[in-house]
């Protein structure tokens, strides 16, 4: 062998021997650093903010009086409270008085701060799984926390721009003894009222009630409340069954639609695990007779109270009916369409039951669990009517 090239084979093999030394010396020193380095949330939780601020635009609608408008929705919610609980016979164990009116901003803000508290359990996974990666991993989770964060913002911005009431049950506190609250989106209220031309007392009256009635059901009954968190605590639990199984039900969800075969479930429910798809089929009840309860008493009173309750009602009806088609994609992509449907679905299943056996038969739905229909039963009333009233 020629003596230039042994040279050249010796200093490529001191130079691999170098690098090798020099890599193993980075690697320990990027290790070091990263173990070093704060590591990045699951969601970054100001990027989402800034940006559900800006896509919601609040700057341009603020709350006008608020004082007053603060003082209308009480007298609201109090005048509300005794004719629910007149129809449904019962009552609060406390007065209602954590009742808030919010700008887009304001209603932004109490929402992250309850859906930390939401993702505070998946937060817990993803700090221990980021604890053993290196600093490649670590910028990568930097990235994908800001990119989750762009992505809530967006989605609670539009939200907050469309929101007119809500009970705010508090899920998953730290504090038992936490009582919901009524957040009230006065700048969204008055844009309706003035683009339908609503009575403003009595459109602000009508989501009163709905949003009251929230409150009978979560805070009358204790149980339901330590029911809803206990299926949440059970869905979230099973996150990592989820995460295996997240590849498979995407095929699936790409065959049927390759294939031109009908979808029967939402997109939202083929991703989940046989686990995760029980408890979400009892979730989906639970809220379809929770929000289609409300829609049933906001109807019931709303009608032999508001003057103007039929020209709000069929205007809001025309509305949802002639949704514009990117807020329909956005609805079907986020699991938006998920709740509207619990609305008509409870609502239908509601006003059948008081039909066929009154509104005292229809109550017993709060009594325990076991009373509770399922989708099946919400679906067919005739079949819960006669479980529960055999």
């Amino acid at each position: 062998m020629p003596v230039h090239k042994t040279r050249m084979t010796r200093r490529l093999g001191v130079a691999l021997i170098l690098a090798f030394v020099a890599g193993a010396g980075a690697r320990y020193l990027v290790n070091r650093a990263a173990s070093a380095m704060p590591r990045p949330p699951m969601i970054d939780w100001l990027q989402a903010r800034n940006v559900g601020v800006a896509v919601s635009q609040s700057h341009l609608l603020p709350v006008i009086d608020r004082a007053a408008r603060q003082e209308q929705y009480r007298r609201m919610v109090q005048r509300s409270a005794p004719l629910i609980a007149a129809y449904m016979g019962v009552r609060l164990p406390q007065p209602i008085d954590r009742i808030y009116v919010f700008d887009r901003a304001e209603w932004i803000e109490a929402n992250l701060s309850a859906f930390q508290s939401l993702f505070a359990p998946l937060e817990a996974l993803y700090d221990e799984v980021s604890a053993r990666q290196g600093m490649v991993g670590l910028l990568i989770g930097q990235l994908n926390s800001q990119l989750v964060g762009i992505q809530m913002g967006a989605l609670i911005g539009f939200l907050a721009r469309r929101v007119l009431g809500q009970y705010d049950l508090g899920l998953l506190s730290s504090d038992p003894n936490l009582r919901g609250a009524l957040y009230f989106v006065e700048p969204n209220i008055a844009r309706i009222c003035a683009q339908f031309g609503f009575n403003g007392d009595d459109f602000r009256m009508w989501i009163a009630l709905h949003e009251t009635t929230h409150v009978f059901e979560f805070e009358a009954f204790p149980w339901v409340r330590d029911y809803f968190q206990d299926l949440l605590r059970q869905f979230i639990g099973r996150v990592n069954d989820q995460a295996a199984m997240l590849s498979v039900g995407i095929v699936r969800l790409i065959e049927r639609l390759l294939q031109g075969q009908p979808i029967d479930r939402h997109w939202i429910e083929l991703m989940l695990t046989p686990e995760q798809q029980e408890i979400f089929a009892r979730m989906q009840a639970l809220m379809s007779v929770v929000e289609g309860y409300s829609n049933h008493i906001m109807n019931v009173i709303g009608a032999q109270l508001l003057p103007s309750y039929q020209y709000i009602e069929t205007r809001v009806r025309q509305r949802q009916l002639r949704r514009p088609l990117i807020e329909e994609a956005f609805n079907r992509i986020t699991g938006m369409d998920l709740k509207l449907a619990q609305y008509q679905q409870g609502e239908a299943f509601i006003d059948a039951v008081v039909a066929a056996r009154g509104a005292a038969f229809a109550n017993r739905i709060w009594e325990q669990p076991a009373n509770l229909p399922t989708m099946e039963e919400i679906r067919a009333p005739h079949c819960w009517i006669a479980r529960v009233g055999g």
